[in-house]
């Protein structure tokens, strides 16, 4: 444009005329070189505000990548505090886990620890217990042996005593009853009866000799099946 305002006051001075017109830019009646002038002016005017806009751009850019790097330096230490806090949680979580397994592992062995002792202890007093009832039936079958033996010696002697006979049967019978059989007397009954049947017998043995003799002669397996008891308790009652 300045050139353009150059040239047209050149013709003007070539030709020996000067028109003028109104300026927009002061507004008033100029030349071409008034023109050219104004022009110049506004050029640098222009120029200068151009310069200060783009200063104040790179000024305001500036400050915003400034404020945009301390954000990100500022998420950036949030971020590795947040993740160093959060390694921590981590790790204090897996530790507990850790532990608490530990726990179950030493809780769940113990238990199935005790489980298999307390089987093994029920299964040791079943083994016993079936023992125990072996040796008592067996003790029962004996016992039953030697009363039945008894009451077979019993009834063989009574056969020979004649008239006494059913009394020397009944009074054996009711004596293998108290001392092998029946438990269920208290003591003071069962010291009296006892008496009662020492003294028949002893009546019995001096009405008939051989009553005697056949209690001596099977004095053993009286003793073998009355037991250690009722030997006592027959003897109690003899001293008393």
């Amino acid at each position: 444009m300045y050139k353009l305002l150059t040239a047209l006051a050149l013709s003007s001075l070539l030709f020996g005329c000067t028109p003028t017109s109104v300026s927009p830019f002061s507004g008033k009646e100029v030349t071409a070189d008034q023109l050219a002038a104004e022009a110049k002016v506004e050029e640098v005017k222009i120029a200068r505000e151009a310069a200060a806009v783009k200063t104040s751009s790179e000024r305001e850019l500036s400050d915003i990548y400034a404020a945009q790097k301390k954000a990100k330096a500022a998420f950036d230490r949030a971020v590795s505090r947040i993740q160093a806090d959060a390694k921590l949680q981590i790790e204090g979580l897996a530790a507990e886990l850790e532990q608490n397994q530990v726990e179950v592992e030493a809780t769940t062995s113990r238990i199935i620890a005790s489980t298999s002792a307390k089987i093994a202890e029920l299964d040791a007093r079943r083994e016993a217990n079936a023992e125990s009832a072996k040796a008592t039936l067996a003790d029962i079958e004996a016992k039953q042996a030697k009363y039945e033996t008894f009451l077979s010696v019993g009834q063989t002697l009574a056969a020979g005593l004649g008239p006494y006979g059913g009394l020397a049967s009944g009074l054996l019978g009711l004596g293998g009853i108290l001392f092998g059989v029946s438990k269920k007397r208290d003591a003071q009954a069962a010291h009296e009866n006892a008496g009662r049947i020492i003294d028949a017998i002893d009546v019995l043995k001096t009405k008939r000799p051989e009553v005697a003799d056949a209690f001596r002669a099977e004095s053993k397996l009286l003793t073998e099946w009355m037991g250690s008891d009722a030997v006592k308790l027959v003897t109690k009652v003899q001293n008393t």
